[in-house]
């Protein structure tokens, strides 16, 4: 997979290739697809260095601090040398880390305003200096990321912050301009821009920490220390022997970053390599039987989607909308394109999340009602077979991203499936920066220059949308690229933004989904699965549904 660019909150994400003992199907559970070859005897496989993890993957960082890099590799290698105040498990839990207990209400962790957080720390946490870890690095951190001498992709959420109180070495307080319910999941936690915390012993006296050599070569909390990283060529992390939860099971891990998928596939075969654990769907069915492996397929906070502007003359029915998601195979779009990879979506929250309501109207593949929905449109067809309205035919562009062999595929099949209830679907691609360029640079899906728009959407740990629906979002001020106004939806994200009871901000989503389903201002395509191949003698490998798979470094083991 191309490396993901972070965005805001959330990540709009070029590649629609990530992808979880059971069979999986639409569940939250890691399936292991397949063991192929046989597994080591008690020496193990012979191409195994024990102890050593050699891993590979297309992206190189362009920075190992994710407070001001920008690809999501820099987070994920973040989970190695870095400290979070929680990461999220592969069982959707969030997990104490710099912090010993997650802020709730019921343990009045959060004020009854919700405008009030109290975190209590870890003592004896070590740095990799043999610093100690204390309040003033949180504290530090997020005057770091507010600071406007340093780049830092977003400060959604922080930038809520009135105040934080220092109340001991290891409490800290913060308060809030006003209540906002995805504070705790995005506060040094696993949002769409996961920051960890950084050692203000070694940062805060720098004017700022852009080009500090410490993002090169960064000092953290986790489990491995940064060794040496060969520009090009190899990342190598070592054990953290005094990480408080004690050694980790491995004593060094390669980080190989390979700009070519099938180099990477090669070393998979030759074993020069143990695990890669983001491949292309595309590529699933080389990977899935090459001996002395074993496939993964772990459900993702990721959805491919054909963006609606509902702007659009030609759809600015309703009708229209929820005749094109009718008219869509989706069953055979998730085969041809991810060889059974994916999995169909319904709506934009996944069945994994606590917020996904399953009593949302859903979409199957209906032809026949996509025309009647149609012909209740006024859409009369033509003697070509393409409907027409008021001396008007019913002709859509679709945009997409040129060189995408995903999304070039999904444009041809969703074009024969349109033309067979009457609709004339054009595609125009576009190179990756026009099509997710700014509002203010002219991109193609910012400034609304499509009918349909395919790409995917990735989100954090939190079920948060608002950006992509509410009325105030519409870019420049927002992702709401599909200029969908509802007033109902508006009321309901902002009881799901503001209160901090899940039950009620249950039934808040619940809501939202059904309006979203009702009015279709996007077609969820499907939901996606990360793929990972790893050694067989690699265990203890527990992939995470949402921003990085590598919450439990700690424990793995070869």
């Amino acid at each position: 997979m191309t490396s993901l660019l972070r965005f805001s909150a959330a990540l709009i994400a070029l590649s629609l290739t990530l992808g979880g003992c059971t069979k999986v199907g639409t569940s939250s559970t890691t399936e292991t697809t397949a063991t192929n070859g046989t597994t080591a005897q008690s020496g193990g496989n012979p191409w195994t260095h024990h102890g050593v993890l050699r891993m590979a993957n297309l992206s190189e960082p362009d920075s190992l601090n994710p407070v001001v890099g920008n690809q999501q590799i820099d987070s994920d290698l973040a989970m190695f040398w870095g400290g979070f105040l929680f990461n999220w498990s592969d069982q959707s839990k969030f997990v104490p880390e710099l912090a010993t207990e997650l802020p709730t209400l019921a343990n009045k962790g959060i004020s009854a305003d919700g405008k009030t957080i109290t975190y209590h720390l870890r003592q004896g946490v070590l740095w990799h200096d043999g610093q100690p870890f204390t309040s003033d690095d949180v504290i530090f951190t997020y005057h770091a990321i507010m600071s406007k001498a340093n780049n830092v992709p977003s400060t959604v959420g922080y930038d809520l912050i009135a105040a934080i109180d220092k109340l001991d070495d290891h409490t800290v307080r913060v308060h809030l301009k006003q209540s906002y319910a995805p504070f705790v999941a995005t506060f040094f936690n696993q949002s769409g821009t996961p920051y960890p915390v950084l050692p203000a012993h070694i940062l805060a006296k720098l004017p700022n920490i852009n080009r500090a050599d410490f993002n090169s070569r960064p000092v953290g909390t986790g489990p491995f220390i940064m060794d040496h990283w060969q520009r090009g060529s190899q990342i190598v992390f070592k054990a953290n022997p005094k990480y408080w939860r004690g050694p980790p099971k491995l004593n060094e891990i390669q980080y190989n970053p390979v700009p070519s998928e099938n180099t990477i596939l090669t070393q998979l075969k030759s074993h020069d390599i143990d695990f890669e654990y983001n491949v292309s769907s595309a590529n699933y069915e080389l990977v899935k039987d090459i001996p002395g492996t074993v496939t993964t397929l772990t459900p993702f906070t990721q959805y491919g989607q054909l963006g609606i502007n509902t702007s659009s003359a030609n759809l600015s029915d309703v009708r229209v909308r929820q005749a094109l998601w009718y008219a869509l195979n989706v069953g055979e779009m998730i085969q041809r394109v991810t060889h059974g990879v994916n999995v169909p979506g319904h709506t934009d929250q996944p069945e994994f999340l606590w917020a996904y309501n399953p009593k949302t109207p859903q979409y199957s593949f209906d032809p026949a009602k996509a025309r009647q929905l149609l012909d209740a449109a006024g859409w009369v067809p033509g003697k070509d077979g393409i409907r027409t309205k008021n001396g008007a035919r019913l002709a859509l562009t679709m945009a997409g991203v040129s060189g995408s062999a995903t999304g070039s595929q999904v444009s041809v099949l969703a074009q024969r499936y349109f033309h067979d209830v009457g609709v004339d679907l054009e595609i125009k691609n576009y190179i990756s920066s026009l099509f997710f360029a700014s509002f203010g640079a002219g991109g193609i899906i910012q400034t609304g220059k499509f009918d349909l728009a395919f790409y995917s959407w990735l989100n954090g740990t939190d079920p948060d949308d608002s950006t992509l629906w509410m009325c105030d979002q519409f870019p420049p001020h927002g992702q709401n690229v599909y200029r969908f106004c509802n007033h109902d939806l508006d009321a309901a994200e902002k009881i799901a933004l503001t209160n901090n009871d899940q039950a009620a901000r249950k039934k808040a989503y619940d809501k939202i989904q059904d309006i979203l389903a009702e009015n279709v201002p996007a077609i969820i395509v499907w939901y996606n699965r990360r793929v990972a191949v790893a050694n067989t003698d690699f265990k203890n490998f527990k992939p995470a549904h949402a921003v990085t798979s590598f919450w439990n470094s700690w424990e793995w083991e070869i």
